[in-house]
């Protein structure tokens, strides 16, 4: 009863919390994950109020609210600026740690930008390039779209590379079709640092006054090659002590910790959401071009249903011998058995949701809108059930036998939810919109488990240009991802008992156009923070944890010269449980111009910095962050200078990436153990059709 009064008197507070969802297998259904805080918000936006919205450009790409579909105007990469900063890992947020190579496993060093975790916490790792139901784009096009962008870096033996693209084109003005696809393939700058990633969607729209439908289907596969990290870093820290003869260590040489390691993630994905709406038509004053009154339909109330199916595979293999690795787990010793490492979970889950909207602004006197949803969900997880049997001593005089891993067998865990939940929002004006949702889970494994949200915003004109001032916060009790209970494998082996994680989120913005400022600021209480600790396995926080945020972006803008700024100051109220730097900041200055009237050239550097801490250790036997207290990573400046060109319908760039290399002292760690590339020169051409 608690729980329930809880979540109304949620919904009732006009404050908008963004929520956060494990999205793609998070239980209780999709609910704002996408929406979260930190990433894109309903009111970054403008929200389609109906289909002819969507006719106003000649592309328009929007994205769809979690479990009720409603399309939103999604930005489009379209600016002739910073082509070659976003490109880059570092350009998909502010603070980023990763395994060095383009799409390598990374986390962001922002609290505030993490998102739940999935049950399948395999694929949080990679949330930057899966495509899920939240940041899905589609299309309504007047003309055949289509974008394709290729970029390269390195050598013959090291290069990075990526090539991505999308189609779109329409038939008639209710349908839309199209595709995307992605393509990454890094060799690596070191030792068994290689990855391939491929993902593809195939994507359609049907939109009119009575019926609307949206819906994709979606794969992907992921290969890893893992090493670890360096098992020496002196080697980068100071490469003089390392000489052979005359020569200096290259990344190549550096030692790691294991090779012929692989992880490989792979599945796919289902998702529909459609909804007729119940309306009236109404006869305006203004007539067409045939001289008869115009008529518009009006819709009053939708009937809504949304259906995701997902199934994901992890498989983490060795290539023939798994000795070394087996070593570095096992006390020094190898598993006394002719089985190399091969670690395989599956999952699947099925989502159906069903919803009532009543629309706003069907009339006067409808200032807001209303929706009731019920959300059921079956989730499936497999995985072996066999334990490594025999000694498991130090090297030594005592050790009689080597261990023995004994394989085969597995175990299946069902698990099934019913989530009901409401919205209530307002999003028609500027003087003030609003949105607040909430969901509990009555029936089912979850039962107990309650998310609320919600987000109020104020819009005005200042100095001739719009700003904003937003609040938002949320309210959760969470039930641990499904892979931080149960876990079993070569090398860790756990069954937990987690208690529910309980957070609490409050936190403000405002946004000036005029001056090029955005000042945001929040701060986070956790009750039962779950995090992956130094034995590799998760641990459960049981006091509070705080975090405290704020955040600065500050442009300034002088004809020809533009420098862009942004900055984050975070405090964690526990170092040794959740590490993150004090202060990240982005600097980026340029200056832009035109030669012969038609290129546009963009000329300058950006640099990325933040302070030293403890920084995480990614563990490929688990795909997890784990803290650590060995090293600190940070407090070196990764500086980049770039040319970017356009030209009509293409844009070109030219990047040294970590120019730092050249006169600062090396120590570009990105997480411990794991440095950056070393400089290296990027190109890349991205090319826009429509027509």
């Amino acid at each position: 009863m608690k729980q329930g009064l809880h979540l109304l008197i949620l919904l009732l507070i006009p404050t908008s919390l963004f929520a956060q969802v494990r999205p793609g297998g998070g239980k209780g259904g999709f609910s704002l994950s996408n929406l979260s805080k930190g990433n894109t918000t309903l009111a970054d936006s403008l929200l389609v109020k109906d289909s002819t919205e969507l006719k106003s450009k000649r592309v328009t790409a929007y994205r769809l609210t979690p479990l009720l579909g409603d399309p939103y105007v999604a930005p489009m990469d379209t600016d002739r600026l910073n082509t070659a900063n976003r490109t880059l890992v570092e350009g998909k947020g502010l603070a980023i740690g990763y395994l060095a190579n383009l799409g390598s496993p990374a986390q962001s060093r922002i609290f505030s930008e993490r998102k739940e975790a999935r049950d399948f916490i395999f694929a949080d790792a990679y949330d930057y390039y899966l495509t899920t139901p939240e940041n899905a784009q589609f299309y309504d096009t007047k003309l055949p779209f289509t974008d394709i962008m290729y970029t390269t870096a390195g050598g013959s033996t090291n290069r990075e590379e990526q090539l991505k693209g999308t189609l779109a084109f329409n038939f008639g003005k209710k349908i839309n079709i199209g595709g995307d696809f992605d393509y990454i393939y890094g060799r690596g700058f070191y030792s068994s640092n290689g990855n391939k990633l491929i993902s593809y969607r195939i994507f359609g729209s049907y939109r009119s006054d009575r019926y609307e439908l949206n819906a994709f289907a979606g794969n992907y596969n992921f290969v890893t090659h893992e090493n670890g990290g360096l098992s020496d870093d002196t080697y980068l820290t100071h490469p003089d002590d390392h000489e052979e003869g005359r020569r200096q260590p290259t990344s190549m040489d550096f030692p790691v910790l294991y090779t012929d390691v692989f992880n490989r993630i792979r599945g796919k994905q289902l998702f529909l959401t459609h909804r007729y709406n119940l309306g009236f038509t109404k006869t305006l004053e203004e007539t067409d071009e045939e001289g008869y009154a115009k008529e518009v339909f009006v819709p009053v109330s939708s009937i809504i249903h949304t259906f995701q199916y997902e199934d994901h595979k992890r498989r983490f293999v060795s290539d023939g011998n798994s000795y070394a690795i087996d070593t570095l787990f096992n006390n020094g010793q190898p598993l006394n058995n002719d089985e190399s490492l091969n670690d395989v979970y599956y999952s699947w889950s099925m989502k159906n949701t069903i919803a009532l909207s009543l629309r706003e602004g069907f009339q006067n006197w409808a200032k807001f809108g209303l929706t009731a949803f019920i959300d059921l969900e079956k989730r499936r997880y497999r995985m072996q059930n066999a334990k490594s049997t025999g000694n498991n001593l130090p090297i030594g005089e005592n050790v009689i036998t080597p261990p023995v891993f004994s394989s085969g067998g597995t175990i299946t865990y069902d698990e099934f939810s019913t989530f009901i939940g409401a919205e209530l929002y307002k999003r028609m004006g500027k003087l003030l919109t609003y949105n607040a949702r909430g969901e509990l889970c009555v029936i089912g494994d979850d039962v107990g488990e309650f998310r609320a949200s919600g987000e109020l915003q104020t819009t005005f004109k200042l100095f001739q240009k719009e700003a904003y001032i937003r609040a938002n916060g949320y309210i959760k009790n969470v039930t641990p991802a499904f892979f931080q209970r149960h876990y079993h494998s070569r090398y860790f082996w756990w069954d937990k008992e987690l208690s529910n994680i309980q957070q609490f989120y409050v936190g403000g913005e405002v946004n000036i156009e005029s001056t090029g400022t955005k000042l945001s600021a929040g701060v986070e209480s956790i009750q039962n923070y779950i995090y992956f600790g130094k034995n590799g396995e998760p641990e459960q926080y049981g006091s509070n944890l705080q975090v405290v945020t704020a955040r600065l972006r500050q442009n300034f803008y002088v004809r020809a010269l533009g420098w862009e700024n942004e900055l984050a100051y975070q405090v964690s109220s526990n170092q040794d449980i959740l590490p993150l730097p004090d202060l990240s900041i982005y600097s980026n200055l340029y200056v832009k111009f035109k030669l012969a009237k038609v290129l546009s050239i963009q000329l300058g550097a950006d640099v990325h910095y933040h302070t030293a801490y403890y920084a995480p250790y990614f563990q490929p036997a688990t795909q997890q962050f784990q803290v650590q207290d060995e090293v600190k990573v940070g407090n070196y400046p990764l500086i980049n200078a770039y040319v970017n060109l356009h030209l009509k319908q293409a844009r070109f760039f030219v990047m040294a990436y970590n120019l730092s290399d050249l006169f600062v002292k090396p120590n570009y760690f990105s997480l411990a153990h794991y440095p950056l590339n070393p400089m290296m020169l990027k190109m890349g051409v991205a090319v826009r059709f429509n027509n």
